[in-house]
């Protein structure tokens, strides 16, 4: 099997690894790539192993990447949100990736962990590989590994039985009753569909509009974002609203009268929605343009 054939079959599950290492597209990607590139030019024909070894590679990079991302987000304007997903019905990567385990919420908790935590978290919770196999990824010991993650997991409050956090089964229906209430203008209605510690975050980077702090109360988010939508709202250019699918999640793709496009997506506990995320810096949106179409 030659690169090219290697490159189809692991590129879905090496890109979910670095997305969720990074909460970037395009890192990610430019990563993958890299790499590629990289056991093109070494050649691996010899590699027993080629999907554990591009795994390695990969993984190894994002480790550096971190390192050196971690201090320029200390100096980001507002809060950091991770760049959207947008999957279509035939994306390859929808095959390999749990809509829980790379969701918005997900992601920013995976932020609380070190590079190499989140590197051993993501192999044994997400993709479940054994100790071994990690060890041999990120060049740590078996049992290294073994408390790099009980670590890691002490950190990370995952679902259990009785918590159903991640895992909503009416989140679809809670969200688009959202919207619906959103369109006609219904505050009431939205403010039912609200937890009552709801959260809103809003990522613009320091270049469009959005809140430096995250927004806090029912009545202050339902505020903050029908005060968005109407600043990207005119009765010569109506706000395009389209329903995607955003990291797994039914969530929203605004394109306004500005032409910035925002990305809205939501975390649905125990059938209301507990956090809002919005994604409207440019930088982090360049790779969702063609789906407003």
């Amino acid at each position: 099997m030659g690169l090219q054939e290697h490159y189809s079959q692991f590129h879905p599950l090496l890109f979910s690894i670095a997305y969720r290492m990074l909460g970037t597209v395009s890192d990610a990607e430019d990563i993958v790539q890299d790499v590629y590139v990289h056991a093109e030019e070494i050649t691996i024909d010899h590699v027993q192993n080629k999907k554990a070894y591009l795994c390695k590679m990969v993984t190894n990079r994002c480790i550096d990447h971190l390192k050196s991302a971690g201090r320029k987000r200390e100096f980001y304007t507002g809060p950091w949100l991770p760049e959207p997903l947008i999957f279509t019905e035939n994306d390859p990567e929808t095959k390999v990736v749990n809509e829980e385990m790379i969701s918005f919420a997900f992601l920013l908790l995976l932020e609380k962990l070190k590079p190499m935590e989140r590197a051993v978290f993501i192999l044994r919770e997400v993709l479940d590989y054994d100790y071994r196999t990690i060890a041999q990824i990120v060049n740590r010991s078996e049992s290294n590994c073994r408390k790099i993650f009980s670590r890691s997991k002490n950190k990370f409050p995952l679902k259990n039985e009785e918590d159903q956090a991640f895992l909503d089964p009416n989140k679809d229906e809670i969200i688009q009753k959202f919207v619906l209430a959103l369109h006609h203008g219904q505050t009431q209605t939205i403010e039912k569909l609200l937890c009552d510690d709801v959260t809103l975050y809003s990522d613009g980077g320091g270049k469009v509009y959005a809140a430096l702090k995250p927004v806090h109360s029912k009545a202050q988010v339902v505020r903050f974002i029908g005060f968005l939508l109407a600043q990207n709202h005119s009765e010569e250019k109506p706000a395009f609203v389209k329903m995607v699918n955003v990291n797994g999640q039914t969530g929203l793709l605004v394109n306004g009268e500005d032409d910035v496009k925002t990305v809205i997506c939501f975390h649905v506990e125990n059938n209301q929605i507990a956090n809002i995320y919005i994604v409207r810096n440019p930088e982090k949106l360049q790779h969702v343009f063609l789906h407003a179409d």
